[in-house]
Parts: structure tokens; sequence; C-alpha cells
């Protein structure tokens, strides 16, 4: 279990910086054509924008219920991207936080 959270907890941690750069992206297309795109949708904007990984919409059809897919990819793409780099540092620092719980728990027993 202690495995299972260190690696929930790094990639959240580390994936925080893609959305982060898809984030910074994401304003950047916004600030070069006069905040025209300001709610430009997660959908649009990955079709569109960042079309190299939009097979993670077809992903999270097989992980997620449609109803919750086709709410969160029609969510503002400015809107998304922070709070999703929010969520995913709160998890990756609950899953550390876990495993160093666990780690102490074991190194008591010895």
């Amino acid at each position: 279990m202690r495995y299972f959270l260190l690696i929930l907890g790094w990639s959240s941690i580390v994936g925080s910086f893609g959305d982060g750069a898809l984030g910074i992206y994401a304003l950047w297309i916004n600030f070069t054509n006069d905040w025209v795109l300001l709610n430009i949708s997660v959908n649009d904007f990955l079709h569109d924008y960042v079309p190299v990984i939009y097979w993670v919409k077809q992903l999270a059809f097989y992980v997620l219920p449609e109803s919750i897919v086709l709410w969160l990819f029609n969510l503002s793409a400015l809107v998304y991207f922070p709070a999703r780099i929010v969520m995913s540092i709160f998890i990756g620092w609950w899953a550390l936080s876990k495993a160093k719980t666990m780690a102490n728990q074991k190194n008591v027993y010895k």
C-alpha cells in the first residue's frame, strides 16, 4: 500500500507541472487573441491547440461516467487547470504524508 501511495503522491505532484504548463499555454493563447477565447472549454483547447494529448478524453470515458467526462471537458480551461493543480497538490501531499506515516510505523515495530 505504501508503494501505491508513493506513486500516487509523486505522480500527482509531477502532473501538476504539466497542468500548470497547459494552463499557462491557455493563458498565452487568450493573451495573443485579445482574450476572445476566455471561455474556451477543455475539450476545444485540447482538440484545437494540444491535439497530441486529446486521447485523454477517450481514456476518461473508460474510467469515469459519461456525464462527468462531458461536464469536465466542457469546463473553461482557465478554470479547470488551476483547480486541477490545487487538487493534485493536495492529493499528492496527502498520499506522501500517509506513505511517510506508514514508513514510520514500520520502523517502530522493528
